[in-house]
């Protein structure tokens, strides 16, 4: 495509143009519709002028932009959480199970299956077409007003478009070409900040008929971010720090990241007293349908998260107990309403209508503890003591009144509370209803460091820095540990000034990747100005599978391992179905000639379906979502690596190589104790694919797998069983079998008997490598009985302290083990 003029001209001016990043950007995405249960649109209401001079056409603009608003606020009002849950499992390719001789009809079988029960011609091409049809005579008239002012150069219009055809916003569908023309159009006339962000991200996965061009996307990309848009920003700082189409690079890296994240701290700190709360937690669509593969495959692959109808019957429960007068119900309660839960938005006034009936039971009127209480009561005194002090400090569910922040805190802290401590210590400083004391903030920062409190450590830490670094130091870093957004930032500070003062010196590469690595994080866990993240969730939750895919590709880009994870959960979903029919089908999304007749079935499915409108080619699909499965497995996400793997093994976007999907299933066996990467590797040396073939080793992989995953266990024994008739097999045959008996052997030395080994020998263990499963789950992520109550994952089934049971390696028990599974042997043959 070529480059117009007018690019050519803003390129010439980057180090001139100062041009306000939000021109023209009238419309984004769906925050900016307000909550209106349902809306009946009225087709006399929508008759606009666009004829009429410049003024008029933006009166006429932001009538139809009102009825489309209103429109976005009906639909909000019918999600439908858990709709489609069942279209993202994911299913794996069991014919390798069987003999070679059978397997092609294995696989054509599954081939019969899917093309009956799976996607069809006509279910695609429905999609586009009921979005169409179910929308209001009204809402059509008004995107079409939008559409004939965008026709006469009307920028807000223009923009208002490309979201509409980029999102498929207001019941609409999505046409990409048709919004990438519109950006492209937008960033010619005005050098549009947004636009040209959006044209970087056509070029950089390949959206719609557009060519993929590392080139063309750096550019627009560039061009955005010279501007300071921090999508922008963020997405430049992520292709530098891994090499994205670009050479990697930690000073550029470090350069756009801190950008970011600086924006991020002001934002921070120009909310309430102690700052903002965090953005709401990051849901993995995995965790919500039992995995990638549908299954928990290790310790850390799964995060077990209540659904709605286990919370509901927890909030209820809690609700009953709060009112017979339970205290940790109530204090529950106070928790879950003043941070937050998917299911349960922050409300303030209900976490201070709780918070008071706590006071009232455990306090008197003059603020005295009252007698007679057990110790659990007295914590929870300490608590609600504390917590009223600050929520009336920073006016949340009540006016500001600093007077009883200051009351209930000296109370709080006169407890041994360690929040109330840290929050004193902020009046102190700031001189908040007390005269400024600076000697006294720091005391009272210095109790709250001491109790662990992360927001204490940070002041603490920054009231010392220039007398006591090393202790500032060591106290920014256990915050930082914990996640808090602050320690974080101030590290990365710290980090960046010694990489900048000994640029060229051994050791600033380290100072800039700690850095950088800080510094991503305060760009990404403090989000509240430029997160893709719920807007896709929103899309989710509707059904709206390839406007949620979007979102999170461009989550993706920006680097966020969680948008990496969802954005190839939900093209992966598209790409497991069959590839022929699907491909034709979404072929002829946007046509609207085909019958709109639809029911709940068919939107399932052809929501899935809208999928493939998102890349001209099959090929292009599945290549950007290994892509972003390989981008996930860099950032430590669950079963990414896992799936990479697979990638390689059956080369899908890839070419085939099993050297390849072993080296990928062998650093998920071994880094991530991923239980189906092991149960892979040991079928890949049973079989010698990838590999050379090798029992003993075959054998302690299945080994291995049986213990880290518990669900795999009878997939395990029947590959031991096979095994066993092969080694057999392979025996008589006289082939190379090993110098002692495979079922005879010793059993082999888990790893914890290995760690226990070497820690009597002095040596280091593994401690450093165990990974925390709530890590960087941010400070509105609340592991508590809302998200391990029916149904949830028992973390003590993981822990390490207890013995695993002896098996018998006896003779008599292999004996056993060989007889019950030989007569099973004969879906194993042929071995070769």
């Amino acid at each position: 495509m070529r480059i117009s003029l007018s690019l050519v001209v803003w390129t010439l001016a980057l180090g001139i143009a100062a041009l306000d990043t939000d021109h023209g950007a009238g419309v984004r995405r769906d925050s900016d519709a307000g909550h209106v249960a349902k809306i009946r649109i009225q087709e006399s209401e929508h008759t606009l002028d666009i004829h009429s001079p410049t003024d008029n056409r933006q009166a006429s603009f932001e009538k139809a932009l009102k009825v489309l608003q209103q429109y976005q606020s009906s639909l909000k009002s019918h999600n439908m959480p858990g709709r489609y849950e069942s279209q993202l499992k994911t299913y794996r390719d069991i014919s390798s199970f069987f003999p070679k001789v059978a397997r092609e009809y294995v696989q054509g079988a599954a081939r019969v299956f899917s093309s009956v029960f799976g996607l069809t011609d006509r279910t695609a091409a429905r999609y586009a077409s009921h979005r169409r049809n179910s929308q209001p005579k009204g809402v059509k008239q008004a995107i079409q007003t939008v559409r004939k002012l965008a026709e006469r150069g009307h920028e807000e219009s223009l923009f208002a478009l490309a979201e509409i055809e980029m999102y498929g916003k207001y019941g609409s569908a999505l046409e990409l070409d048709l919004a990438f023309e519109h950006y492209q159009q937008l960033a010619d006339i005005s050098g549009n900040a947004t636009a040209q962000y959006m044209l970087g991200l056509f070029y950089a996965v390949g959206l719609g008929s557009t060519e993929q061009q590392n080139g063309m996307s750096l550019l627009y990309t560039t061009l955005s971010a010279i501007q300071g848009y921090i999508p922008a920003e963020a997405t430049l700082a992520f292709k530098y720090l891994s090499g994205i189409g670009v050479p990697v690079s930690c000073n550029k890296a470090l350069s756009y990241y801190q950008s970011v994240a600086r924006k991020a701290i002001q934002y921070y700190n120009s909310g309430p007293v102690m700052g903002r709360h965090m953005p709401d937690y990051r849901a993995r669509l995995s965790d919500d349908n039992g995995g990638a593969y549908g299954v928990r495959t290790g310790p850390y692959s799964l995060h077990k998260v209540v659904n709605r109808k286990s919370f509901d019957e927890l909030l209820l429960y809690h609700q009953q107990n709060a009112l017979k007068g339970d205290i940790k119900a109530s204090m529950t309660l106070v928790d879950l309403f003043y941070h937050g839960h998917r299911f349960a938005p922050r409300n303030f006034a209900l976490a201070l209508k709780y918070l008071r009936q706590v006071n009232t039971h455990l306090f008197t009127q003059q603020g005295e503890l009252r007698k007679g209480l057990v110790q659990s009561e007295v914590n929870a005194a300490a608590q609600a003591a504390g917590m009223y002090g600050i929520m009336c400090l920073r006016g949340e569910g009540q006016p500001v009144d600093t007077a009883a922040a200051l009351k209930w805190l000296k109370i709080g802290a006169k407890m041994g509370h360690g929040i109330s401590y840290n929050a004193l210590g902020v009046m102190y400083q700031a001189g908040i209803e007390v005269p400024p004391n600076r000697d006294r903030a720091i005391e009272l920062f210095k109790l709250a460091a001491e109790r662990r409190h992360q927001g204490g450590q940070v002041n603490f830490a920054l009231a010392i820095i220039d007398a006591m670094p090393e202790i500032a130091h060591e106290n920014l870093r256990k915050a930082a540990e914990k996640g808090h957004i602050l320690a974080h930032y101030h590290l990365a500070e710290l980090y960046s000034g010694v990489a900048e003062l000994f640029s060229g010196v051994n050791g600033a590469e380290m100072q800039c990747r700690m850095a950088v690595a800080s510094y991503k994080f305060v760009a990404e866990y403090g989000d509240w100005l430029h997160s893709p993240i719920p807007s896709a969730a929103t899309a989710y939750q509707q059904g709206r599978l390839d406007a949620a895919a979007l979102s999170y590709m461009q989550a993706a880009e920006m680097g966020y391992g969680v948008g990496q994870l969802n954005a190839a959960q939900l093209l992966e979903t598209a790409a497991r179905r069959n590839a022929k029919s699907s491909a034709e089908a979404a072929g002829q999304i946007g046509n609207g000639n085909v019958d709109a007749k639809s029911n709940v079935e068919d939107g399932q499915a052809t929501a899935v379906a809208s999928l493939w409108s998102l890349f001209k080619t099959r090929e292009a699909h599945v290549r950007q979502t290994l892509a972003y499965w390989t981008r996930a497995a860099n950032q430590d996400m669950p079963d990414a690596r896992v799936k990479q793997g697979d990638h390689y093994f059956y080369g899908q976007g890839v070419e085939q190589s099993s050297e390849k999907a072993a080296a990928a299933y062998t650093i998920a066996a071994e880094v991530d104790a991923n239980g189906l990467a092991m149960w892979n590797l040991g079928w890949m040396y049973e079989h010698g694919i990838g590999v050379q073939r090798d029992f003993f080793l075959a054998k302690r992989w299945y080994d291995k797998s049986i213990e880290v995953n518990d669900g795999g266990k009878l997939a395990n024994y029947a590959s031991l069983a096979r095994l066993c008739v092969k080694y057999v097999w392979a025996w008589l045959s006289g082939d190379d079998v090993g110098e002692s008996p495979l079922f005879f052997a010793p059993r082999p030395v888990t790893q914890e008997e290995e760690d226990r080994a070497q820690a009597e020998a002095g040596a280091d263990g593994r401690e450093g490598q165990v990974r925390n499963i709530n890590h960087y789950e941010g400070d509105n992520y609340v592991p508590d009985d809302w998200e391990h109550g029916a149904g949830a994952l028992d973390t003590e089934d993981m822990d390490a302290d207890e013995e695993p049971a002896e098996e018998d390696e006896s003779l008599s028990g292999n004996l056993f083990f060989i007889a019950l599974f030989l007569a099973a042997g004969w879906m194993f043959l042929p071995f070769r």
